[in-house]
This record gives structure tokens, C-alpha cells and sequence, in this order.
């Protein structure tokens, strides 16, 4: 596995509860740090065969509030819509995890070149070179594995967004105020062409970042610096320089995810669904199939077929929901832009919390969804066409 974060880990644990014997490469030195908003859905959880601890986890709030210009509407749970901690914090749990399954790990090894042999794979690194009967994809958006096995060479601007983001210590008693008596997270639309912002509460500091397709994008940082000024809880403090990436928009083609021994996990295989901007679900989901798939196509001697499954399962597990929920996000925010009116017709509608919350936790799939807000759909289209309808 190329790429030890959730993807990666995750493909290391199963392949090494299966009986293969992993090897996971990290270019940077673990822990590191991981530019995500590092919210774990609940849905997450029950992807794991082990406990989250707690003291990982830095808060978990049960409501969220959304903001369209100048309204703001709040949505409630009885239970955690997401579990707010950091991906340096969390990724070294996944990968210790791992270890302990019987994967070997091995921090600041960068991927440089990936070779064919007749009946294996040469991965290079700047130290070490290693010989491999599959690889699994782990390594994001940029990483070397999908260029070196002629995958795709880059990505489409129409096709990821850019996330920019930073870490704003305001201390912990700043930090309740700002959650409430009823802890709660907060999303911005309108405050980027083509995506929202956002600011996650986390133990002593707020996670403050936007995005934006990166085909509507101008100047991230003009637009960090715009968004900042619609969060009136950050006024006096000092603003860390943010750090940027770039997230895939699941939905907007389908990328080439496997090659001749090769599978493509996470990130670097586009699995981000494109409404909320989840994936580290799907990391950890896509990486447990990959694994199982190689253990198959390890076992059959059969790689061809058995890689050919790897795509339909993820399809079944994930992948065709992408297509609905990247159909919610050009009607929202992504292409049309008409939230002031969406806003109307959805945001105070208690189906439409009932979908968020099962869309969290797992109990809702996307391609469920149109079905269950059609009505409140139906009177945004009749409202559209100019009739008075009432939310």
C-alpha cells in the first residue's frame, strides 16, 4: 500500500487479517499532519473492528447550524452527527492499528518510480526499492502511484475542488461558546462561487476552511480571506496562514481506479462524495475491498478478473450514490447556486434533517434521498416557475 492514511491503513489491517503480508509506505513521517476537516461521521465507526478512544476524540456535536447570507437554520440530533478530531491524531490510530494486525509499516519513503517486472511490481523510493505482487493506491490526489501506472496523469479542473483551511487557536473556554449549550458545527454557502465554508469546533482551536471548484477558483486565498469575515467568532483572534489541497468531487467522472495489479483506494481514486465533501468513509470502506480483492486475486492467480470485481464492488457500495449526491450538489450550490430558495424549501423541512442525519450515520443512502424529499422538491420547482408557493 502506497499512502498511510485512512485508505492505506485500512487496506493494510484487512490484508493482513486475510493472511497476505502488507507493506505500508508513507512518504512523510508518522504522525503527520493531514490538511482534512477531520470530522468522523458516525457511519465510520461501524466500518471499524475496534473502539474509537476517546481521547481522540476532541468534541462531538449533535447539531449543526447552516448559514444561507444572512439566515441562519439549525438542524438537531439525539446522538453525534460527527466526531471532531484531528487526522494526525486519527490516521496514526489507523495505521497502528495495522501494525498490530501484522501489516509492516515504513515512514519517509516517497514514492519516486513503480517498475513491471513479468510476475511483479518494483516500487522505488529514495532509499529503498521493494517488490510486490499488488499495490494498492493510497497516496491522494497527487501521489505517484496512478501516474506511474498510466491511470491519469492529472486531474480535470472541473473535477476536484481546492480546500483551504486553517487551524485558529481561540482556546478552549472560546471554543464551548461557540458550540453552545447544544454543541453544534457550522456550514456557509454563498460565501464561494461553486462550494461552502465551514468551521469545525474541535478541544482548543477551530477548524476554519472554504472550497471552491477549482474551475471557478480565482484566488484561494482572497477567498479564505472573504469567508473569514462572515465568522464573527474569529474577530480578535490571529489567523494561522492556511494550507491548501485539493479534494476530488465524486460523481463527476469515473476514473480509471485499477490497472494490471494495481487498485486504486480513496482519494487517489476520486472516492469523495461531491454534496457534503465526505471521504474519509469511503477511504476506509474502499481500502477494505481492495484488500479483499487482493487476497483474491493473490489466491486465484487470477488478477484480471478479480480486479475487474474490485470496481463493481465499490460501485455497489458506494460509487452509484455519487451520482446522486453530485445531482444535490449542482442544484444546490455546486453549478445553479440558488440556495436562498433551496434554502426555503428544505432547510426548515424535517425530512430534509432526517436525510443529513442518515447520510451521517448511515442509515440513508444518497440514491434514497430524491425519493424522500420529493415533495418538498416539487413545490422549490413549482416556486421556481414563478407560482406562490409556500415553504
Amino acid at each position: 500500500m502506497i499512502g498511510a492514511g485512512p485508505a492505506g491503513s485500512a487496506a493494510a489491517r484487512r490484508s493482513a487479517q486475510l493472511g497476505l503480508k502488507p507493506l505500508l509506505l508513507e512518504k512523510g513521517q508518522i504522525p503527520r499532519d493531514k490538511l482534512c476537516g477531520g470530522g468522523v461521521t458516525p457511519k465510520v465507526l461501524k466500518l471499524l473492528d475496534f473502539d474509537l478512544p476517546k481521547e481522540i476524540i476532541e468534541s462531538a456535536p449533535t447539531s449543526a447550524r447552516i448559514h444561507v447570507g444572512s439566515k441562519c437554520f439549525d438542524f438537531h440530533a439525539s446522538d453525534p452527527l460527527v466526531y471532531m478530531t484531528s487526522r494526525a491524531k486519527f490516521d496514526t490510530l489507523l495505521c497502528e492499528r495495522a501494525e498490530e494486525a501484522g501489516a509492516q509499516v515504513k515512514d519517509g519513503m516517497l514514492v519516486h518510480s513503480i517498475l513491471r517486472h513479468s510476475a511483479s511490481l518494483e516500487v522505488q523510493t529514495l532509499h529503498e526499492s521493494f517488490e510486490a505482487s499488488m499495490i494498492i493506491g493510497c497516496d491522494g490526489t497527487a501521489g505517484p502511484t496512478a501516474r506511474a501506472c498510466g491511470l491519469y496523469s492529472r486531474w480535470n479542473p472541473n473535477e476536484v475542488a481546492y480546500g483551504i483551511e486553517s487551524e485558529v487557536p481561540v482556546g478552549v473556554d472560546d471554543v464551548q461558546r461557540f458550540m453552545g449549550a447544544d454543541p453544534c458545527f457550522d456550514v456557509y454557502f454563498g460565501v464561494s462561487p461553486a462550494g461552502y465554508g465551514w468551521v469545525f469546533p474541535k478541544d482548543d482551536h477551530l477548524t476554519v476552511g472554504v472550497g471552491c471548484r477549482m474551475s471557478k477558483l480565482r484566488d484561494g486565498p482572497a477567498l479564505f480571506k472573504s469567508f473569514l469575515k462572515c465568522v464573527p467568532e474569529l474577530t480578535g483572534h490571529e489567523i494561522p496562514n492556511p494550507n491548501a489541497h485539493l479534494i476530488p468531487l465524486g460523481g463527476t467522472g469515473r476514473m480509471p481506479i485499477l490497472a494490471d495489479r494495481v487498485l486504486l483506494a480513496g482519494d487517489s481514486a476520486g472516492f469523495t462524495e461531491p454534496f457534503l465533501g465526505e471521504g474519509i468513509y469511503f477511504a476506509i470502506k474502499s481500502g477494505q475491498i481492495a484488500a479483499e480483492i487482493a487476497e483474491e486475486a493473490c489466491n486465484s492467480g487470477s488478477s484480471s478478473e478479480s480486479l475487474a470485481e474490485y470496481r463493481r464492488r465499490c460501485d455497489e457500495a458506494f460509487r452509484a450514490d455519487f451520482a446522486s449526491a453530485y445531482k444535490l450538489a449542482r442544484l444546490s450550490y455546486l453549478e445553479e447556486y440558488d440556495m436562498d430558495r433551496l434554502a426555503q424549501f428544505f432547510f426548515s423541512d424535517k425530512r430534509f434533517h432526517d436525510c443529513m442525519v442518515g447520510l451521517m450515520n448511515g442509515s440513508i443512502r444518497y440514491r434514497a434521498v430524491p425519493r424522500k424529499l420529493a415533495w418538498p422538491y416539487f413545490k422549490y420547482k413549482l416556486a421556481k416557475l414563478g407560482f406562490p408557493i409556500q415553504a
